[in-house]
């Protein structure tokens, strides 16, 4: 749906309730989550940073779906064992929105695919999600026009090169054997592909640190 201006209630309601229906279609059962931040950031916000899909084996009750109350969940949830905030992934990403002089509360921080599924290759109808990434990630960056959009995975960033029409992608090392990063410009902004920050930990890796700072410029200010 086209919209002028901020995004209301009842929109967000509607996008929900499109989530909700897709979800009910795919035959997941674990419950689906879209943003890691609050509502807010789709009224604007300069970042976005879309992860694959929410992992996990069970549905939390303590999770919102559509956006969290407040905070940033990188920040506020405890993920497994760890403390709120300290699981290894969430310190991976505060340290990347850190770099790029962000608050995690501030970026339009979600998921491309929101159905829950242990892995990727169990999700159900995964064939089919990557399209209604896609549509929904369309309509979500056609109303936030965030200027530095950063996909987690091939996957994930190919889908959104798509939506963004992004092209020329300029692949750069992050000091992780041969391991990278690209970047590549669309009409209005810069998307970022970065690996997956569980397994490749470079934002904390002191080798990585220069092709960090090639790979986002003068976004980089750590």
């Amino acid at each position: 749906m086209k919209r002028h201006g901020p995004m209301t209630e009842s929109d967000r309601s509607e996008l929900s309730r499109q989530i909700e229906r897709a979800y009910a279609a795919s035959g997941n059962q674990l419950g689906w989550r879209l943003l890691y931040s609050p509502a807010h950031v789709l009224d604007g916000a300069k970042v976005a940073f879309v992860g694959l899909n929410p992992g996990g084996s069970a549905r939390p009750t303590d999770h919102a779906e559509f956006a969290m109350q407040s905070g940033s969940a990188y920040v506020e949830e405890q993920w497994g064992e760890h403390p709120p905030g300290r699981s290894p992934l969430q310190r991976q990403i505060r340290a990347l929105f850190s770099g790029l002089n962000v608050e995690p509360k501030d970026v339009l921080a979600g998921n491309l695919v929101p159905f829950r599924s242990p892995d990727w290759a169990r999700l159900r109808a995964r064939k089919n999600a990557p399209r209604f990434g896609i549509d929904l990630w369309r309509e979500l960056l056609g109303q936030v026009r965030p200027k530095l959009v950063i996909g987690m995975g091939r996957e994930v960033t190919d889908a959104l090169a798509t939506v963004l029409d992004a092209h020329d992608d300029k692949r750069i090392s992050v000091g992780w054997g041969n391991v990278t990063g690209t970047r590549a410009e669309f009409a209005t902004g810069t998307l970022i592909r970065l690996p997956h920050l569980s397994r490749f930990r470079i934002m904390s890796r002191s080798e990585s640190a220069p092709g960090i700072k090639a790979l986002f410029g003068s976004d980089w200010y750590a």
